[in-house]
């Protein structure tokens, strides 16, 4: 039996380094975008280029460490498929038809800029609740797969 890790595995595994990237301190994200086995961007949660890090100036939806907002409302940070977007963007790599690995499904803003980008599957590992159903209505009507990776036990 092949001990080696699934291509799944592999890619997931790329999300959970780059998650560790983020500075924000209530989700660490991050994104790897595939076409068939090749890596061809990744992206990770965080403020603007130039913008001051959440952990050096505190967390935008908290006031007094309380948080005030659920959601991105406030925060001032990009999601990591948008991140992955932009790089991809300025690096010249096209990601059209491509597959994403994200460490949650995607908020409704993302969704739509990953259906504009015509990718062929979304795969994550955890749910982010909000807007979930909006989501997968979006994605199942121009047919892109949206499915919850189950991480297999060894």
């Amino acid at each position: 039996m092949d001990k080696r890790p699934t291509w799944d595995e592999t890619f997931f595994d790329t999300t959970k380094v780059w998650a560790k990237r983020s500075s924000c301190k209530h989700y660490k994200v991050g994104a790897a975008f595939v076409r068939g086995k090749q890596l061809l961007q990744i992206g990770y949660n965080g403020p603007p280029q130039g913008v001051d890090e959440c952990s050096d100036v505190g967390c935008r939806k908290e006031v007094n460490g309380i948080r005030l907002a659920s959601g991105s409302g406030r925060c001032i940070g990009a999601h990591a498929e948008m991140n992955g977007i932009v790089n991809a963007a300025l690096n010249g790599v096209n990601l059209s038809g491509c597959r994403v690995y994200c460490s949650y499904s995607p908020c409704l803003e993302c969704a739509k800029h990953l259906v504009n980008l015509r990718i062929t599957e979304f795969i994550y590992l955890k749910k982010y609740k909000e807007e979930f159903s909006q989501i997968e209505d979006l994605f199942k009507k121009v047919g892109i797969i949206l499915r919850q990776y189950k991480i297999r036990r060894k």
